[in-house]
């Protein structure tokens, strides 16, 4: 992808060179006032959420990401106590890797079967 040049359109660069006292001859960068050269900040004026041009649906936000997470690790907790106690004909396998906070426990001991009753109640609580 070519560089914006000033002949096509783009910006230029605002800030005063400090050896001849003009204005810089180089193209601003993206949504900034100066060039990559003079410190455009890009970071600082990136549009975030529903004000960026490239949001559709906010499927993807760190929200809905958190919740997901969330019901996944109580599915996972449930999915566990419920292959211990033979609820299901067949052993339920989850796919994919294990959800942020999850510990897997050996329901065997009484203490640790408990605990994962415990979890999926606090976390479907919240």
């Amino acid at each position: 992808m070519p560089l914006p040049s000033l002949l096509n359109g783009a910006k230029q660069c605002q800030v005063m060179t400090r050896r001849t006292k003009a204005r810089c001859k180089n193209p601003a960068a993206y949504g900034c006032r100066s060039c990559r050269m003079h410190g455009a900040h890009k970071s600082r004026n990136v549009l975030r959420g529903g004000a960026h041009p490239q949001y559709k649906t906010g499927e993807q936000s760190i929200k809905i990401r958190a919740d997901r997470s969330k019901k996944s690790l109580i599915f996972r907790y449930l999915t566990d106590i419920g292959n211990y106690s033979h609820l299901f004909q067949k052993e339920v396998k989850t796919t994919g890797r294990p959800p942020k906070g999850y510990k897997a426990l050996n329901l065997d001991k009484p203490v640790e079967l408990a605990l994962a009753m415990l979890m999926a109640e606090i976390l479907m609580r919240r």
